[in-house]
């Protein structure tokens, strides 16, 4: 059964995917022009990855679920319910894990819009999932993915000056 929007979701998953190797691809430019990983270069590195393969596999879950024989109001709930999972997880866990990585366990509050926003979006989800207030759909799933992809994009053109400066200027202007 092919589902509605999937032509969507399947481009979004090839840019998310090119988006992943480009950026990996900037990271090794990087690495070899001698110029050190700080604990801040490595968070950055985290973050693009981990948004273009998200975008990728929230893309990818909701034509799985259906290869697997659910039915597509079935689809758009588990997807829904899958995906805001993982973004709370995602959230909830990164200032440990930005800690372990850096100095600094929380990002400035530069950050906030896109915490507010991220919020908005794992509520849409819920409700999705929930069915109310109403039928379940693609819509937030593809928000959704399209969301994670415009982070981890926003923050590359952001901090793509600091991919290419020394660690100790990065930490001085931070």
């Amino acid at each position: 059964m092919e589902l509605p929007g999937s032509a969507y979701l399947y481009t979004l998953a090839t840019l998310a995917m090119t988006f992943a190797g480009f950026c990996a691809i900037v990271i090794v430019l990087r690495q070899t022009t001698g110029k050190s990983m700080s604990g801040f270069h490595v968070v950055l590195t985290r973050l693009y990855l981990e948004s273009g393969l998200f975008s990728a596999a929230f893309c990818m879950l909701p034509p799985l679920l259906a290869l697997c024989g659910l039915a597509e109001t079935t689809v758009w709930r588990v997807s829904s319910a899958i995906i805001a999972a993982v973004l709370l997880c995602f959230g909830a866990t990164y200032p440990r894990r930005r800690a372990a990585i850096t100095a600094e366990s929380l990002p400035s509050t530069r950050w906030m819009p896109i915490v507010s926003v991220s919020i908005l979006v794992v509520v849409a989800l819920v409700s999705n999932a929930a069915g109310f207030p109403y039928r379940p759909t693609i819509g937030p799933i593809a928000v959704a993915a399209t969301w994670s992809l415009g982070c981890g994009a926003t923050v590359f053109v952001l901090a793509l000056n600091a991919v290419w400066t020394d660690t100790a200027e990065v930490e001085a202007n931070r």
